[in-house]
């Protein structure tokens, strides 16, 4: 039948749909195969082993771009939301950029890959990819891939991250980007001191005022890889939001908030939530929903 709704999954049903998705001919099936497991995986009605288990069957099968792309950015949240070890997902990535037949699914592969990654072997082949500045074969690489690599490549890298900022921002060339780049890379300094320096910058409404540029920054600050350390960030820039609201665009309080709380797992950060709402009983409720709706991973976390 058809119906619009959380479609609940029973052991062997899930089972079932897991083991379906990657032999299913019918376009529209797999989309609704995609969206019921992915549903499932955040009711915590399928584990998230299992869950990671089969998608990883299935990616490199699919070639609608519709389909793989949305469901790389599943993959990615169960990894996100559900920390494993990474190593198998970037077997798979890495071997679609290797030799899937469709240019775009090599590029965004890549892209989720580069987001992922955390072995040793997986960091070290992307620094010596943008060392070189030597594509994967069948990848054709911007300027701004290089740039979010050298940022992935600092927060992984603490002790080689001068190096790798003062080598990117030598390389660009194009004015716009080079102001960006110098107000965006402090955000993924080792030193803790000046990433707090960056983050009480954002918090003066004149140094939002390229949205795009502040959002980037924050959610570096607030990158997974820092997230112990970022907590102590959480509850000032929520407090900022209808400041924010007030001297930004109409779309930017969504951007900020989710480049605050999107890199988080935490129960420490869930709580600096809980603790913010509980001193505000009477926040505006558009703001409430708009942070509630970017936290809401948090809870899903612990049910």
């Amino acid at each position: 039948g058809k119906g619009y709704g959380f479609f609940r999954l029973n052991e062997a049903d899930a089972k079932a749909c897991a083991a379906y998705l990657s032999v299913c001919e019918n376009e529209l099936l797999r989309g609704s195969l995609l969206i019921t497991l992915y549903e499932n995986l955040l009711n915590r009605t399928i584990s998230p082993e299992s869950y990671m288990e089969a998608m990883l069957n299935y990616l490199p099968k699919e070639d609608n771009s519709l389909l793989f792309s949305a469901a790389l950015g599943y993959i990615g949240n169960c990894q996100r939301l559900f920390p494993a070890d990474a190593a198998p997902l970037e077997k798979t990535l890495g071997q679609i950029v290797a030799t899937s037949s469709v240019p775009q699914h090599r590029l965004q592969a890549f892209r989720s890959y580069r987001s992922i990654a955390e072995s040793p072997e997986a960091i070290a082949a992307l620094y010596d990819l943008w060392k070189k500045q030597q594509a994967p074969a069948g990848c054709s690489l911007s300027e701004n891939d290089y740039i979010s690599l050298s940022y992935t490549l600092a927060l992984h890298l603490p002790k080689q991250a001068d190096e790798i900022i003062n080598s990117q921002q030598s390389r660009i060339t194009n004015p716009d980007r080079k102001r960006e780049y110098a107000f965006i890379f402090p955000s993924v300094s080792p030193h803790k001191e000046v990433r707090d320096s960056v983050f009480a910058s954002l918090l003066v409404a004149e140094n939002r005022r390229v949205e795009p540029w502040a959002s980037a920054a924050l959610a570096n600050l607030n990158h997974p890889s820092r997230q112990k350390e970022a907590v102590a960030y959480i509850r000032p820039a929520l407090e900022a939001m209808q400041e924010v609201q007030r001297t930004g665009d109409i779309f930017f309080p969504t951007a900020w908030v989710r480049a605050l709380l999107s890199g988080h797992t935490s129960p420490e950060v869930r709580a600096e939530v809980d603790a913010f709402f509980a001193s505000h009983p009477d926040y505006p409720p558009m703001l409430a929903n708009k942070i509630r709706q970017q936290a809401n991973h948090l809870y899903i976390i612990e049910h």
